[in-house]
């Protein structure tokens, strides 16, 4: 993956090994939490990320073309930084790994912990050894560019010495440095001038860093202290906190007598030991915070230090001034905005409380960023520039807060108003839009922010007027009452809001809801014009697309957690009223090729038919709506991405961001879509994120290519730890009892999509009248014979037990239960009930108060078991009172541990039916607590309805419609028809649109002519695209066979 601009994560702190230079290679590479960064040394190009680490890395070092590092993970690895592998590693340590260093002839690396084990580790011979020298944490290890295989090991407790490691990789020590009484936090070697006629057999000197406030300089050799010196004194304006935040980090500057020393604040202070050590030169415009690592180029004429102030700076040492300054991101990035005033502003929204505006176009230093925080307490999770007012934005926070901030004034406001949860989007917009909803004095400025959060409400605020807020929800109720009403009646509640978007002429607004329902409303009436229920689950992201040539914006996209992406055409509205009534699954392209939930989407600002998607996959797509193909992806972040924002400026550019803290600028022209060269740069865990589309013909030939690249793919190497294998181990048989955790087996197997359809037209028959025959003769195809409404069908035994149990009246249900019985009794399964071991037959026969069945059954069974004891303990259901009380509480305590059918027994057995049924409609155990009800309570309680509409929502976020809709059916109320119908349609293909239809005729329905008619297009729509598929795939095989001849 090629980037062209970057913004790096922050490096780590308190590791004086944390960055690291190949000379080999010419890459310089640092730790950032987990993981390794690496760009150019010179042109600070980005090179990649080496990820595998699973926690935070503490030191590193090159040998040639090979990288090692050391974790808090307790493991070293060792990796090609030419195609970014791990290619060994090594778990000799038992605690966090601080330091490692190669040996100066590459042929081992010695390593050591926070325990203060060092571990010396030959990587190609697979060999290693362990020592214990001192009792305290090793700080840093420095190979000794003279002698070889030693080295200078660093400890806590101020400790200093040399150790020799021979070819056994045995080690003793033979140098003891006495001087410092705290820890050490650094060292580095004098590197002498190269000489290949007279090599050094000599130590050269050592420049040791310390918590005491001083650097020494060690005359190893002579294991003498040559010199010490001692920082300057620190700023008086200094606290005491920042005081002791100092680290003293040191580096030898090849071929001289001069050495760099980090100092108070961030100070860089440049010794020459030649003169006097009370001299020193101080570097200019650098650090504000403490220095922790500093790597010197090879030439002696340029470093690079990383600090606590999450900068990175490449210094000049000859003018002591830095000649590219980094600033890199701490945390995740939320969210990106390009402003349109100043295109060449990008503001990022991190979970530091800190707004970052980059410099994008700034061609002298591509780093060039600025941090804004001032009024802000929060983590910052959506941001907006404003359509018009240059440097002025709005954003959201985590808790929920509202505001603007002023980069140029650098000052922030926030609303009184607040969401109580976090802020999931956030628009600008003007007050002419909302007609006289607000009393807003300059009506045709953009002075409202619009927010939708976390609690599901949509807030509107006037940045003129802080203290004031309306609720846009309100507003929505009002212009809708009767549609609102019917879609209120289903949940009992509103749909909760997680996305909104205001097109960009203020024509309408787009509502997304944790459901998967889009709403479009029109402004400002906010009268509803488009309702689709197309996703499946939470809408997460909604985007309009860029105003035309003739200033309309007509398009925009749904992304959601269900994997895909919606372009809906608002080009047409008298085609879209009908859904208001009918809501639609259709539109006009879907994109499912993400593996996780998608999370940002951003128009090409100059081509409405480009679109750019981000998702919980780590992927970036740009797609070409016209043909419904992906024309450029991106996978270089190494995690989720969480933001996306094409360039105002730059068709070809694109900005990404995530959980990686990197923000990446990419073009599409340098990363298409080309399978093979994709399937080669992705790693084997990237190629999993890749999933092709499946409603195309071209598609499928980008599958028969895939197959055949991933079937020439070369096998990986072995690795250096066993492979377990994934194939369970055979056992020898042994009869044991089965742990159940479905006690209703036999009304859960899988039912015949068009059964259930069958049986929902019959539900609807017997509850609300109607003619199945009409409906029958729709529904089946022409070729099938018509069922005869008073005909019975012949299913199979486990198909209708389903509906005997849960949608048929009289003592079907009970029936059911008892054989639910019979098969658990013939059969050696159990469960859980109370800590006891139990057939599931015994929960469903108390379930019953069937007592007369236990006994009649365990009459001439001789032996005692735990169902004996709890047959005996329920019998006395008229005990007395104390009885009762103690068993409320018993019932209490096993629903706290979620030993929820053992709760139910004791609520029953105190005779609290709804209680019981309260343990499982809590656990979202509808089923359970549908079969309690009809077996407890008379048919028409209303605690049946409750429960039917909640298992009716559960069923519609698993993707089971049919049933959904006999639950809808089944609730009986003003509107079960309409949701019926709906849940029945969702799929969108042409079989449930058919069967929504077919209900609708059969009940009279006033949206079956609708129904009808979105069948027969969808229908036709499919004959066509059928028809084109094959004309397709002849034309290929034609061309095929003239290409064989």
């Amino acid at each position: 993956m090629k980037v062209c601009k970057y913004l790096p994560p922050a490096p780590n702190w308190n590791s004086p090994k944390a960055s690291a230079l190949s000379i080999t290679n010419n890459i310089f590479a640092y730790a950032s939490s987990n993981n390794v960064i690496l760009f150019n040394a010179e042109t600070l190009q980005f090179e990649g990320t080496l990820v595998g680490h699973t926690a935070r890395v503490n030191s590193l070092t090159f040998c040639d073309n090979l990288c090692v590092t050391g974790s808090a993970d307790m493991t070293i690895r060792c990796w090609n930084i030419i195609n970014k592998k791990q290619v060994y590693i090594s778990t000799n340590h038992k605690s966090e790994i601080y330091a490692l260093a190669w040996s100066n002839n590459y042929k081992f690396i010695v390593s050591g912990d926070k325990s203060g084990d060092l571990s010396a580790w030959n990587p190609s011979k697979n060999k290693s050894n362990k020592y214990y020298f001192i009792q305290s944490p090793i700080y840093d290890i420095a190979a000794s560019p003279t002698i070889e295989n030693s080295f200078a090991i660093g400890f806590q407790n101020g400790a200093i010495i040399i150790i020799n490691i021979d070819q056994d990789l045995n080690g003793k020590i033979v140098r003891r440095l006495k001087g410092h009484d705290i820890e050490i936090q650094s060292l580095s070697w004098e590197i002498p001038k190269h000489n290949l006629d007279q090599p050094s057999t000599k130590y050269t000197f050592l420049v040791s860093g310390s918590r005491d406030k001083t650097a020494c300089i060690w005359n190893v050799e002579e294991e003498n202290l040559e010199r010490t010196i001692s920082l300057p004194h620190p700023m008086q304006h200094l606290t005491e906190q920042q005081k002791s935040r100092l680290f003293v980090a040191t580096a030898w500057i090849p071929e001289s007598n001069r050495v760099l020393v980090s100092s108070y604040m961030g100070d860089l202070l440049l010794w020459d030991l030649d003169i006097s050590t009370a001299r020193y030169q101080k570097f200019g415009n650098g650090h504000t915070r403490s220095v922790y690592t500093i790597v010197v180029y090879p030439c002696g004429t340029k470093a690079i230090t990383s600090s606590m102030d999450q900068k990175l700076i490449l210094w000049d040492i000859t003018q002591r001034k830095p000649i590219f300054s980094i600033t890199c991101i701490p945390k995740q990035i939320n969210d990106i905005d390009i402003s349109v005033a100043d295109p060449h502003r990008l503001a990022i929204a991190c979970s530091d409380n800190n707004i970052r505006i980059w410099d994008i176009a700034n061609i002298l230093n591509p780093f060039s960023c600025v941090s804004y925080w001032k009024g802000i307490k929060n983590k910052i999770t959506c941001i907006k520039f404003h359509p018009s007012h240059e440097g002025t934005l709005a954003f959201g926070t985590d808790l929920g807060n509202i505001g603007w901030y002023e980069i140029y004034n650098d000052k922030s406001k926030i609303f009184d108003s607040y969401h109580k949860n976090k802020v999931y989007a956030i628009e600008w917009c003007k007050s002419e839009w909302l007609g006289k909803t607000l009393d807003n004095e300059k009506s045709d400025e953009f002075n409202l922010i619009l927010s939708c959060g976390g609690d599901g409400n949509l807030l509107l605020n006037d940045i003129t007027k802080p203290k004031r807020s309306l609720c846009v929800n309100d507003m929505i109720r009002e212009a809708n009452p009767e549609w609102t009403n019917i879609v209120k009646d289903k949940n009992n509640y509103s749909s909760k809001r997680s996305e909104v978007a205001i097109n960009p002429n203020g024509r309408f607004l787009a509502v997304g809801n944790t459901d998967g329902s889009i709403e479009v409303y029109d402004l400002p009436s906010f009268k509803i014009i488009y309702h689709n229920i197309g996703h499946r689950t939470t809408i997460n992201k909604l985007k309009w697309c860029s105003l035309d040539e003739n200033g309309e914006a007509l398009l925009f996209a749904s992304g959601s957690d269900d994997h895909t992406i919606m372009i809906h055409d608002f080009s047409n509205l008298e085609n879209l009223e009908s859904t208001t009534s009918v809501p639609t699954s259709s539109c006009k392209k879907v994109f499912g090729m993400h593996k996780k939930g998608i999370t940002d989407l951003s128009w090409c600002p100059v081509d409405n038919k480009k679109l750019v998607s981000t998702s919980l996959d780590g992927i970036a797509i740009v797609w070409d709506l016209q043909n419904g193909i992906p024309i450029s992806i991106f996978g270089g972040h190494n995690g989720r991405i969480l933001s996306c924002m094409w360039s105002l400026d730059d068709e070809d550019l694109i900005f990404t961001g995530g959980d990686d803290s990197i923000c990446f600028g990419w073009r599409l022209s340098e990363n298409p879509y080309d399978l093979p060269l994709v399937l080669k740069e992705l790693d084997l865990a990237t190629r999993s994120k890749i999933d092709l589309i499946n409603d195309s013909c071209h598609t499928n030939i980008i599958q028969e290519q895939e197959s055949a690249y991933l079937s020439n793919l070369p096998t990986p190497a072995e690795s250096t730890q066993p492979i377990q294998s994934t194939q369970p181990t055979r056992k020898a048989t042994q009869k044991k009892s089965k742990k159940l955790k479905n006690i209703l087996p036999l009304t859960s197997t899988t039912i015949r999509r068009k059964n259930l359809q069958h049986y929902t037209f019959k539900l609807a028959k017997r509850l609300y009248g109607g003619d199945l025959g009409k409906a029958l003769e729709f529904w089946e195809n022409d070729e099938e014979k018509v069922q005869k409404t008073g005909e019975n069908d012949d299913h199979d035994l486990p198909n209708s037990l389903f509906v005997d149990l849960f949608f048929d009246e009289g003592k079907k249900s009970r029936q059911t239960i008892e054989k639910e019985v019979i098969s658990h009794n013939s059969s050696d399964s159990s469960f859980s009930l109370g800590g006891l071991e139990v057939n599931p037959g015994l929960l469903l026969e108390l379930w019953s108060n069937d007592f007369s069945g236990l006994v009649k059954r365990n009459e001439n069974n001789e032996g005692f078991s735990n169902q004996d004891w709890m047959i005996l303990a329920l019998s006395p259901l008229a005990g007395r009172d104390v009885w009762q009380s103690l068993m409320r509480l018993q019932a209490e305590k096993l629903a706290a541990k979620n030993d929820r059918h053992a709760a139910v027994l004791c609520w029953l057995a105190c005779g609290e039916v709804y209680q019981a049924i309260e343990i499982y409609r809590k656990a979202e155990m509808y089923r359970e607590a549908i079969a309690l009800a009809k077996l407890r309570l008379v048919s028409n309680d209303p605690v049946l309805s409750e429960l039917y509409i909640s298992w009716a929502n559960q069923l519609e976020k698993e993707e089971v419609y049919e049933q959904a809709a006999m639950c809808h059916l089944a609730a009986h109320r003003d509107n079960s028809i309409y949701h019926a119908l709906n849940a029945l349609s969702r799929r969108g293909d042409p079989s449930a649109l058919k069967a929504a239809a077919s209900l609708a005729l059969m009940l009279e329905d006033s949206s079956k002519d609708e129904r009808v008619a979105r069948y027969l297009e969808v229908q036709k729509e499919k004959v066509l695209t059928r028809n084109k598929n094959m004309t397709t795939k002849e034309e290929i095989e034609q061309q095929s066979n003239l290409d064989d001849d």
